[in-house]
C-alpha cells in the first residue's frame, strides 16, 4: 500500500507532467472527432449525389416505360391491322394468329393491294400505321 501512496503522491507532485499528458490525450481525441466529422461529411455528400443519380434513373425509367407502353399500343394496333389483312379460309378461324405457313408472296401481294385500297388517303391511320404501310408496300 505504501507503493501506491508514493506513486499517487508522485503524480500529484508533478502537475506539469499530468497536465501535458491530459493535453496530449485531449488533442488526440479532438483529432479523432475532426476525422470522424470529415468522414461523416464525405459520406453525406456521397449519399446526396447517389440519391440525385437514383432519382434521375427513376425518372428515365418512368419516361421509357411510358414510351414502351405507347409503342406496345401501336404495335397491337398494327398487329390487328396485319392480322385482319390475312385471308381467312371460309368457315375456319385460325387458332394461332402467329401461324406463318399460310403466308406466301402472292398472299402478301393480295394483302398489299387490299390494304392500300382500304387506306388510300391515309387520314384515319396513325404515324406508325403509315410507316408500316410504307414498309409493306416496298418490294
Amino acid at each position: 500500500m505504501s507503493q501506491y501512496v508514493e506513486k499517487t503522491q508522485k503524480q500529484f507532485s508533478e502537475p506539469q507532467e499530468s497536465r501535458l499528458r491530459m493535453e496530449k490525450s485531449t488533442a488526440s481525441m479532438e483529432k479523432m472527432v475532426k476525422t470522424i466529422e470529415e468522414g461523416h461529411a464525405k459520406l453525406r455528400k456521397a449519399f446526396e449525389e447517389t440519391n440525385k443519380r437514383l432519382n434521375h434513373v427513376f425518372e428515365e425509367h418512368n419516361h421509357f416505360k411510358s414510351d414502351r407502353d405507347c409503342l406496345d399500343q401501336d404495335f397491337n394496333k398494327l398487329f390487328n391491322v396485319h392480322h385482319n389483312m390475312k385471308p381467312q379460309p371460309q368457315g375456319h378461324v385460325l387458332d394461332n394468329p402467329y401461324h406463318q405457313e399460310d403466308i406466301k408472296p402472292d398472299t402478301l401481294l393480295e394483302n398489299k393491294e387490299r390494304f392500300s385500297s382500304q387506306y388510300q388517303d391515309g387520314d384515319n391511320m396513325s404515324h406508325y400505321e403509315k410507316e408500316a404501310l410504307k414498309q409493306l408496300c416496298e418490294p
